[in-house]
């Protein structure tokens, strides 16, 4: 690994730990993500009364540690994560330019925005070592270990909002690294750009689609807000997004 190498990723990582820094902590972490790394033993037991965070126990095991380590703080542990994430970042080098590339795009808007598809993204990068990982992953991402129940939350989840984008770019990670490993190599650019156009009409398409929403909402009256507040409130009906 060259020296330009090294520098841009303490430069990238850097700018990543700055980010996490000056940027408020993801309502979600605060919400969902700490509270279900803090309670593991009710993650298991099942609550109907708890807001779960659909992933399976590898994701636990691997994350419980690290944000142990930060003493559940939200920032501390996206910190701890971007650092670790700067030794993948050296790693994934060693699979070619074209995947070094594609991780640190994911990986930083992953890391970002949705932190907690940053440990699967590294059980994806992993697969050099052993095809099992590949398998692993998606093992680690869905609820595998806990309560049947829990099933139901990752429905709901891949539907919530935009949530389909980082499914769509884990997903997106996973083809790139075993076609990179097992499949067709030799084509790796052309389906990398492939999927990159492909990327851009998905998020040009949602940043409409949250524009739109915004206008909406914006030109509803006031007082019919209020009204459909207290109809909701009326029938006892609550709608609960998850992460």
């Amino acid at each position: 690994m060259s020296w330009e190498i090294i520098g841009a990723i303490i430069t990238l990582t850097g700018l990543r730990l700055v980010w996490i820094v000056k940027r408020p902590v993801h309502k979600d972490i605060s919400f969902y993500i700490l509270p279900g790394l803090s309670n593991l033993r009710k993650m298991i037991r099942y609550d109907p009364g708890f807001s779960y965070v659909p992933y399976g126990l590898i994701w636990y095991a691997i994350n419980v540690p690290i944000v142990r380590l930060g003493r559940y703080n939200g920032r501390f542990w996206m910190a701890a994560m971007a650092l670790i994430d700067s030794l993948f970042l050296g790693y994934s080098f060693q699979l070619g330019l074209t995947v070094f590339f594609v991780y640190v795009v994911i990986g930083t808007f992953q890391l970002l925005r949705a932190p907690w598809n940053t440990t699967i993204n590294w059980l994806i990068m992993l697969a050099p070592i052993s095809w099992i990982f590949l398998l692993v992953a998606p093992i680690a991402k869905f609820p595998v270990g806990l309560p049947i129940q829990v099933w139901s939350y990752t429905g709901r989840a891949v539907g919530h909002q935009h949530n389909y984008i980082y499914f769509g770019l884990l997903g997106t990670l996973w083809l790139i690294v075993c076609n990179h490993l097992y499949l067709l190599p030799e084509i790796e650019s052309s389906i990398v750009i492939g999927l990159g156009v492909v990327w851009c009409f998905i998020f040009v398409y949602a940043y409409l689609e949250r524009k739109a929403g915004r206008r909406e909402s914006m030109a509803k009256p006031s007082a019919g807000s209020v009204n459909s507040s207290w109809d909701e409130l009326a029938s006892g009906h609550r709608l609960r997004g998850l992460p």
